[in-house]
């Protein structure tokens, strides 16, 4: 197991979320930790470039307007912040990883098509490649570190955390793949929200949205919410701890 994958997780921590591809704001995994102080994040993005975003939002520059009524994420401050006020801090209960993630049996790397940013686009890149429809270019190729999330998921402490809250994944076409690598521990999420939009020929080799699908029922899950370019996913025999351990399922997405 590489070390980069284990984190340390204080004993204050009652859950964990896992935020796969966070763009140049991560608005998610600001959400989640602001929302509750015992939840651990573990963030996943493969660009550089949108590190530099996340480390420091107003010296990365960035073609994209400074979003408004938006939580972003800004770890050399370690807070986050809404509307560059700052509402939260992180202490240490965020774990960022610099890869990609695909359903791979080793670590390994792969070219990345890192699409251009005019007006402002920060998340449209991807494993795959994309086809002449895509409405940007490639502005450049990456090789990039590449890891399923099973390998991620070995160095859970399962005995403390018998569940894995959520896991959202906004790939760029390649979110079933990203699903899939979960692996043995895919029974052990309760939620998972991937991007599913009508852009999938955007991308060659994407996924079949109905095959997606169909395979999460069969591994034991239920379609629970579909629209804004989503769709979520609740696991059948774990959908109970919602009540019973008060799981906040408010925030499963943007």
């Amino acid at each position: 197991m590489s070390e980069q994958y284990k984190f340390n997780i204080s004993e204050d921590i009652k859950q964990i979320k896992i935020d796969v591809g966070l763009a140049g704001e991560a608005p998610n995994a600001a959400i989640w930790l602001s929302e509750t102080p015992d939840r651990f994040v573990i963030g996943i993005e493969p660009i550089p470039y949108h590190w530099k975003m996340i480390n420091n939002y107003e010296t990365s520059n960035s073609l994209r307007p400074y979003p408004e009524n938006f939580k972003i994420l800004q770890l050399e401050e370690g807070v986050v912040k809404f509307n560059k006020e700052v509402i939260c801090t992180i202490g240490d209960r965020f774990h960022k990883l610099e890869c990609a993630i695909d359903n791979v049996k080793e670590e390994c790397f792969k070219k990345f098509y890192m699409m251009d940013r005019t007006g402002g686009a920060s998340g449209s890149s991807s494993l795959l490649k994309p086809t002449t429809a895509h409405p940007h270019y490639v502005e450049e190729e990456l090789q990039v570190r590449v890891t399923s999330l099973e390998a991620i998921l070995d160095s859970v402490d399962w005995e403390r955390f018998p569940y894995i809250e959520q896991i959202k994944t906004d790939c760029e076409g390649n979110d079933f793949s990203v699903v899939k690598s979960i692996g043995k521990y895919l029974d052990r999420i309760v939620f998972i929200t991937s991007e599913m939009t009508d852009n999938l020929h955007h991308w060659e080799n994407t996924h079949n949205p109905n095959e997606f699908v169909s395979y999460m029922q069969d591994q034991g899950f239920s379609v629970i919410g579909l629209g804004a370019g989503e769709i979520q996913f609740g696991n059948n025999n774990l959908k109970n701890l919602v009540e019973s351990d008060g799981l906040n399922c408010n925030t499963l997405g943007l």
